[in-house]
């Protein structure tokens, strides 16, 4: 590992230093280079890996800084006290794929609705949803769902993506709501 390190340069031929030392003053003489004939020795050129190293290091800070995060994540921080909801964007085109978090209470069934119709986001295997009078509830772990795949609806201007508490009678409540502005509807 020295050659990472600037270490051992590794063996040197003295036949070939030799060699290729006189061909240097051969050549010295050829074009009257005063420095070669006086002797100098060549300067060891030392390797630049520290240098890729660092503009390796740098480049890969910047992206890190700078890399958006996936259109499937939405910035929601768990909150097992009160219950919210958050958007990927709240401004999405009519059918497009929009993704939805929940926070809250562990042991509460919650449904998600758009403009008051309950809508069942997909997640992969990852979310099972129970079938109540409200429509599909799913509920949390740790406090926070996964992003919820659901089609954005159609019709241009605001629309409401709200939660549901169900309580163990059925009932519901709303418990967090926001809006989304859609476009593009044809």
């Amino acid at each position: 590992m020295s050659f990472i390190f600037g270490g051992v340069r590794g063996r040197e031929d003295p036949e070939l230093a030799a060699g290729n030392r006189r061909t240097a003053q051969h050549f010295a003489r050829d074009i009257g280079d005063e420095r070669a004939l006086a002797g100098d020795a060549t300067p060891i050129r030392r390797g630049n890996h520290w240098t890729w190293l660092t503009v390796a290091v740098v480049v890969l800070a910047v992206l890190g800084f700078t890399s958006s995060r996936g259109a499937d994540e939405v910035p929601l921080a768990a909150d097992c006290s009160s219950p919210a909801i958050g958007v990927s964007s709240s401004q999405v085109t009519a059918g497009q794929t929009m993704y939805v978090r929940i926070t809250g209470p562990d042991d509460v069934p919650y449904v998600v609705t758009v403009d008051g119709e309950p809508v069942r986001g997909d997640a992969g295997s990852t979310v099972s949803y129970t079938q109540t009078p409200a429509g599909p509830a799913l509920e949390l772990t740790q406090c926070l769902s996964p992003g919820l795949a659901i089609a954005a609806p159609a019709g241009d201007g605001p629309h409401e993506v709200a939660v549901l508490a169900v309580s163990g009678d059925g009932t519901t409540r709303q418990v967090a709501t926001t809006t989304l502005q859609v476009s593009g509807t044809r």
